[in-house]
């Protein structure tokens, strides 16, 4: 046995090495690593992980596809500064003379902030009339409630350039008496999530979803939007966001030429 081994190893030539199942083994890992690699690198040019996502997501309605990326903790940058600036995470509020800024995420609660912060500012004589909207979405229940509350106080609405106005925020938007979107607005719908709860059984989270959706279509009619908006929002997926051109605002009557009155009105 000794003598064989020291033979091997002193020819000039090696006896080729049979495969493993280990070696085997580790051949594929190493090219199934080396391929999610390529893939990995090939999604992040194509998505743009350095901010090249920006064009693709908020470039203006009928410059992109219809269906893009949603980034809730996202929004557009403007000129000189950062392809995409970080949404925050609840609405912040600020007024300007008879105008007033809606920016963030919609929180839970947020709907309540929002009368605190309007009662404040009637309390020190301010009467915002105009509402100015930059919000990625977010708590449905607190959308309507906000957008009620706008129509109440008969405040006109608004989505400037480089802002956004995604998957619950037109809702606050419908609130709006008169309503108009800047040519450079990004606004868009799609499915809503309505009291997600993991712990409910199958049939009691779709009986939730069931009636959240029919009191947004009750609202949308109350606002004098057309409830066919939910047709584009319901074959939107959660983590996708249909956008909508010039015509569809006019369609859906999210945008106004007139200033939008009450049902009972």
């Amino acid at each position: 046995m000794i003598f064989r081994r020291a033979r091997a190893t002193a020819g000039d030539t090696e006896a080729p090495r049979r495969a493993t199942p280990q070696g085997a083994l580790k051949l594929m890992l190493v090219a199934q690593i080396g391929i999610g690699a390529a893939l990995l690198w090939i999604d992040l040019a194509a998505s743009g992980s350095s901010g090249a996502t920006a064009p693709q997501l908020f470039a203006p309605p009928g410059t992109g596809p219809e269906t893009r990326p949603y980034a809730p903790d996202r929004r557009p940058g403007r000129p000189g500064t950062p392809a995409m600036r970080e949404m925050p995470q609840r609405l912040e509020f600020g007024i300007d003379g008879t105008a007033m800024t809606l920016i963030g995420q919609i929180a839970p609660g947020d709907a309540q902030r929002f009368t605190d912060y309007i009662e404040a500012q009637r309390a020190e004589g301010a009467r915002p009339t105009a509402l100015q909207i930059d919000s990625s979405g977010g708590s449905v229940a607190d959308a309507l409630a906000i957008g009620r509350q706008v129509r109440a106080l008969a405040m006109t609405t608004s989505v400037g350039e480089a802002a956004v106005c995604l998957s619950a925020c037109p809702y606050i938007f419908a609130g709006g008496t008169t309503r108009s979107a800047d040519p450079a607005a990004v606004v868009g719908v799609h499915q809503h999530y309505f009291g997600e709860n993991t712990l409910l059984p199958a049939f009691l989270a779709v009986e939730d979803v069931q009636r959240g959706q029919g009191a947004v279509i009750e609202y949308l009619d109350e606002m004098g939007v057309d409830a066919m908006l939910m047709a584009p929002a319901l074959k939107t997926p959660p983590d996708e966001i249909f956008i909508l051109d010039a015509e569809d605002l006019r369609r859906y009557r999210l945008v106004t030429d007139e200033p939008e009155t009450d049902a009972e009105g």
